[in-house]
């Protein structure tokens, strides 16, 4: 049986993602998770199965905005396919100053919906890198299924709620640095 890994918040599947080396090992499954319709055709071409959703505490439709900048030079244009900064939440003090007004509406889901959807069991480890979602991912999960590991970004959603709400699901965190942190159960 594979160790199943869910990549929210997926962008390629490669640049600074914590899951890209578990793609080549054949023990893993990785389903990547992304709204952004610019990103699948790369994210088709992994080993992997592809989402395409935004996950957040609700199950419907919502605008999804895009990063004023490119991911290599931060003074480009927009580029649809290279900005790492794209979100729901337009209005977060923390990402708003990120985002452009230039949008497109995205199926959402709640990572309940997706797991039923996939039909997994069981997950070893759960990222959630979606510029400042992560609460209301969270908000969204039942924790039937408790992930081994999960890897939240703090860059953008610092918020002790949460944490809080981690470790009411008897999650310690293992890791911290500025911008990720790391839970077990």
């Amino acid at each position: 049986m594979k160790l199943n890994i869910l990549d929210i918040g997926a962008h390629n599947g490669k640049t600074k993602s914590p899951t890209y080396h578990y793609l080549a090992k054949e023990k893993y499954q990785v389903y990547h998770v992304e709204p952004n319709p610019y990103l699948h055709e790369t994210l088709e071409k992994h080993n992997s199965i592809l989402v395409k959703s935004a996950v957040s505490n609700f199950n419907g439709s919502a605008p999804f905005y895009f990063d004023k900048r490119g991911f290599n030079n931060r003074r480009s244009p927009v580029n649809y396919k290279t900005g790492m900064r794209c979100s729901l939440e337009k209005d977060t003090d923390a990402i708003k100053e990120f985002l452009t007004d230039d949008c497109v509406n995205v199926e959402v889901k709640t990572l309940d919906t997706i797991i039923n959807e996939i039909n997994i069991d069981s997950i070893y480890l759960l990222k959630i890198d979606t510029e400042g979602s992560d609460y209301k991912i969270l908000q969204g999960f039942s924790f039937d299924i408790k992930p081994k590991y999960i890897l939240t970004e703090d860059f953008f959603d610092t918020n002790d709620r949460k944490y809080e709400l981690l470790m009411n699901h008897g999650y310690k965190q293992v890791y911290k640095n500025e911008s990720n942190s790391k839970w077990r159960i």
